[in-house]
């Protein structure tokens, strides 16, 4: 056995047929690439990765990273191969002429608007929510955040990110809640967007926005598993516990089984009463998914609010009405457009009933209560006349003629 020390960490090459028993088992990644993050480690854990072992401290002292081209290699040691850009997908001169052939008949596909308003109208606007900080954790500011998901069984909380110039890139990460600590991170090569992340049993599913193809990597581990494809953009992504749900940028959601990756059912418009215009409207830009109590939790790209969606009829229940909660103020948050630093990320802790919310290139990442109707309440404070508008009697008097 040849070992070498590096740092906190220690590599050892070929079997290790003995574990010591006062070694305390923590979990490390299987990447070829990392950095230490400094200290004497006080335990040690072995893993088998790929007929090797590495023994690294416990993650509260050490960071690991994978490049992204040791990414590459895990991709070609697994013998995948990316799909054709979708304008090249289906474009044979039979396809063409097969869609031509449809318009001509009639085949007019009818458009979102026309959808919303043909179905079944909501007899009330959705209502209007508001918030209250619970609890405020650290988030690397560096992250633009594309998916959040929180998994009760390792308390860690999963991120995935995308990768413009001015951020870290395109990652799936692990991370600490308490610390907002990176634990572990894959990073994607520049071809690939990162999008919306979730976890359902021991699969960590990632989306990437245009180039019609997702990862699937072990949650532990973050070892690269698999890919699946898909002919539309990708933004977010959730489970119920026993699908996916997808959504795209449109105001349509996608239900995939989690083993194929494949559609289960027809796609979903998403759509609610418009409170001044009286008619259902589609809601378009659906971003960052999160499922919570049986409704469908949506961001809806550069607005400041979170759709309740019913997961059978599309229907927007509510919204969350979060504007105020991100700190315009900090000049690290004022370096960025509105676009850019925009909400996005939502993480649900079902076992202690914990709501996560962040965004873009944010610094905090919050844990809130949803306060119900508070939104409805306070807009209707401020389109209500001054209370001294009012006679002593309760009627309307903004001039005191009836005193």
């Amino acid at each position: 056995m040849q070992i070498r020390a590096t740092g906190v960490v220690i590599l050892a090459f070929a079997s290790l047929p003995v574990v010591t028993p006062f070694l305390t088992q923590r979990w490390c990644t299987p990447v070829r690439f990392f950095s230490a993050a400094g200290g004497n480690p006080s335990f040690m854990s072995p893993r088998v990765c790929n007929s090797r072992i590495l023994l690294c401290s416990s993650v509260s002292e050490v960071k690991v990273g994978s490049s992204a081209e040791e990414w590459e290699r895990d991709y070609k040691e697994l013998k995948l191969t990316e799909p054709a850009p979708a304008s090249k997908q289906g474009g044979s001169v039979f396809g063409m002429l097969g869609d031509a052939f449809g318009k001509a008949v009639g085949g007019k596909q009818m458009s979102d608007t026309e959808e919303a308003r043909a179905g079944p109208k909501q007899s009330d606007p959705p209502i209007l929510d508001g918030f209250r900080v619970v609890n405020e954790f650290t988030h690397t500011k560096e992250s633009f955040t594309q998916g959040l998901c929180w998994d009760a069984e390792e308390n860690i909380m999963f991120e995935g990110s995308g990768g413009p110039s001015f951020s870290h890139g395109s990652r799936i990460s692990r991370k600490d809640l308490e610390t907002g600590d990176t634990l572990a991170y894959r990073q994607l090569p520049k071809r690939h967007f990162g999008e919306g992340m979730c976890v359902l049993g021991d699969k960590a599913y990632q989306l990437t926005w245009r180039s019609n193809v997702g990862f699937i990597y072990d949650k532990t581990t973050l070892a690269l598993k698999g890919q699946f494809q898909y002919q539309h953009e990708g933004w977010g992504i959730t489970s119920d516990g026993s699908q996916l749900i997808v959504s795209d940028g449109t105001a349509y959601l996608h239900f995939w089984d989690p083993d194929t990756c494949k559609p289960v059912r027809d796609k979903l418009l998403v759509r609610y009463l418009g409170k001044k215009t009286g008619v259902m409207t589609p809601l378009r830009r659906l971003n960052d998914l999160q499922w919570v109590k049986g409704k469908i939790y949506a961001n809806v790209w550069e607005f400041d609010r979170v759709a309740v969606i019913d997961p059978e009829t599309g229907i927007v229940e509510r919204f969350i009405e979060l504007k105020g909660l991100l700190d315009e103020s900090d000049p690290w948050i004022q370096k960025w457009s509105r676009s850019d630093r925009c909400l996005n990320g939502i993480a649900y802790d079902d076992k202690n009933d914990r709501l996560f919310i962040t965004g873009k290139l944010w610094t905090k990442l919050y844990e809130v209560e949803v306060l119900p109707g508070a939104g409805d309440k306070e807009e209707q404070e401020k389109a209500a006349p001054p209370k001294d508008y009012y006679s002593s009697a309760g009627s309307f008097d903004p001039l005191g003629m009836g005193q």
